[in-house]
């Protein structure tokens, strides 16, 4: 089983996908240069077209993200016999899509074992966009190969999705929290019990009452 996907990939994706997508709109011959609108050329706004079809593409009424300290915050300090090695927070605001992310790493003092927890707050993703985030979580889902699996499933009452690949030692399990957080536990070197276990360091109905 390959790697796993990244939360930060797909968010970034979202941006870089659709400011290609403005930039490359088809748009009507540009009117003689004038000092009204478009810029002094009179021509379209490659950023504002970029930001109008990520309008287009949300379709939802824009909500505000969780601060990403607040996020941070949720993050656990320490595992069992692991600690934090690294944390971050950021936010991502665009043509109406306002995303927040926190992520960190741990790992123990020997060993190659590791684990990665990324919290995303989704909140103003709608219609396509969520669809490409958390489209798992409106489906019945379940794969075996010879060396693992992938399946949909339930988490502390809430929509989730495990994968682990024994040949590699390594898994991830997403849960989608009260229509908007995505919690990804990644693992490497590990077992998917301790997968689990890291995830039940996360306050989840704590999250699932942020606004």
């Amino acid at each position: 089983m390959a790697r796993t996907w990244k939360i930060r990939a797909l968010a970034g994706l979202f941006v870089v996908a659709l400011l290609v997508a403005g930039c490359g709109k088809k748009e009507e011959p540009a009117p003689p240069p004038s000092s009204a609108g478009g810029g002094p050329t009179g021509m379209a706004d490659p950023m504002k077209q970029a930001q109008e079809a990520m309008q287009q593409a949300n379709q939802g009424t824009p909500v505000a993200a969780v601060a990403p300290a607040t996020l941070k915050e949720m993050l656990p300090a320490a595992l069992d016999g692991m600690k934090q090695t690294d944390a971050s927070s950021e936010r991502t605001q665009m043509g109406g899509v306002d995303l927040s992310m926190a992520e960190a790493d741990y790992a123990p003092d020997d060993g190659d074992a590791s684990i990665h927890i990324t919290i995303m707050d989704a909140g103003s993703l709608s219609g396509p966009m969520r669809m490409g985030l958390a489209g798992w979580a409106m489906t019945q889902y379940s794969r075996e190969t010879e060396t693992g699996y992938q399946k949909t499933t339930t988490y502390a009452g809430h929509k989730a999705m495990e994968e682990y690949d024994t040949q590699s030692k390594g898994g991830s399990l997403y849960v989608y929290v009260a229509d908007r957080f995505v919690v990804q536990v990644e693992g490497q070197q590990t077992t998917m019990d301790a997968i689990k276990q890291a995830a039940g360091k996360i306050d989840i109905k704590k999250l699932a009452g942020l606004k």
